[in-house]
């Protein structure tokens, strides 16, 4: 892979977005990402997305794929001491982790910041927890749901008068913002590390992050404790009006104006006209895009959905760099389908030792009852 990380080598135990979506990011800037995952434990988007019974289910979920581009699978179960001993022996490789675990499972496994720091002082170790690494939360865990609502962003989601709204499954908006600051944040400390000699323990929480996006909202309560969030819609102090309206083709338009009775013109035209008839006036106006408006606009290709080489949607980057965006040069992997590859290129393993660890289980591919 060609890119601006290329030579970064990143050991990935991230799951479902907030972490996988950090590392494959940084996968998609060309670093070498080895995803760690084992039959005993899967990203549970292998499971969540389960589309049927038959051999190999795990390798097919379309939101596993769509998250885990650009990497590289390896299986090696990290509740094995073998497959903990291999797991320190790759740190010694790599130069950043990123997990987000429940707090204390690395460290119980022998994998925490401080042990990977004796092999590899240069480690940038990227902790994406949900309430951060100290404190009185640090061990509750969270979904976008649940950050949304403790972070106050679910206070501010809806219109007015109604009761606060979360972002829902489909989006999780909470994971998808933390991923981009933990990404940006991973690169800093890592080009930091290769001036220094001396890596980190990146502490990131993802309600910290969440409630960041608020600082106008919490500067505002801070300074008046009657001041209180509440959704308020499309409509934001200023403006005369902010709204969507349908069009008599069935699609919606956005608008910011100040003519009551643009709604039913709205109704009257069809959205590429009306669109562009407001922009003629000087009115902002756009089409509120689907996932298939998306795909098809060339002006937004790799920025936003993109397909894999087999036909599968991939979430695409939220920045273009010399005027591209997203290039998928490899799928998301199977369940450990680079394995034997990466063992035998870092560390110099055998087919003796290879044999051995698929043996014991160490480097299985098939899940267990349990994820089943």
């Amino acid at each position: 892979m060609s890119g601006l990380l290329t030579g970064v080598r990143v050991l990935d135990f991230g799951l479902l977005t907030a972490g996988a979506n950090t590392s494959a990011m940084l996968a998609d800037l060309g670093a070498d990402v080895l995803k760690i995952e084992s039959g005993a434990y899967l990203d549970p988007f292998r499971v969540v997305g389960r589309m049927d019974d038959d051999e190999g289910w795990w390798n097919r979920s379309p939101q596993f794929r769509f998250t885990n581009r650009n990497k590289r699978g390896l299986a090696l179960n990290l509740k094995d001491p073998e497959g903990q001993r291999v797991i320190r022996e790759l740190a010694g490789h790599c130069d950043v982790v990123v997990e987000n675990f429940r707090r204390g499972v690395l460290d119980r496994a022998g994998l925490g910041y401080a042990a990977l720091k004796a092999i590899n002082p240069r480690i940038v170790f990227a902790a994406i927890s949900s309430q951060g690494d100290t404190g009185p939360e640090r061990m509750n865990v969270s979904f976008g749901s649940t950050l949304d609502a403790t972070s106050g962003i679910a206070s501010l989601t809806g219109y007015e008068g109604e009761e606060p709204r979360i972002s829902g499954m489909d989006v999780n908006y909470p994971d998808q913002i933390v991923s981009l600051f933990a990404t940006g944040i991973v690169i800093t400390a890592v080009m930091e590390a290769r001036r220094s000699g001396r890596g980190c323990f990146l502490d990131f929480s993802q309600r910290e992050v969440a409630s960041f996006t608020l600082g106008e909202e919490i500067l505002a309560a801070s300074a008046d404790p009657s001041h209180r969030l509440a959704p308020r819609g499309n409509s934001e102090a200023g403006v005369p009006q902010q709204d969507a309206c349908r069009c008599r083709d069935g699609r919606w338009i956005a608008i910011t104006h100040d003519d009551p009775g643009l709604a039913s013109t709205c109704a009257t035209q069809d959205s590429d006209d009306i669109v562009a008839a407001l922009l003629a006036r000087g009115i902002a106006a756009a089409p509120c895009n689907d996932g298939n408006d998306l795909l098809r606009d060339t002006n937004l290709s790799g920025v936003t959905l993109v397909r894999d080489e087999q036909g599968g949607l991939v979430k695409g980057l939220p920045y273009r760099l010399d005027g591209k965006g997203i290039t998928i040069e490899r799928a998301a992997p199977d369940l450990g389908q680079h394995t034997d590859a990466v063992l035998r290129a870092l560390l110099g393993y055998g087919d003796a030792e290879l044999a051995a660890l698929k043996k014991s289980g160490v480097t299985s591919t098939t899940p267990t009852v349990g994820d089943v």
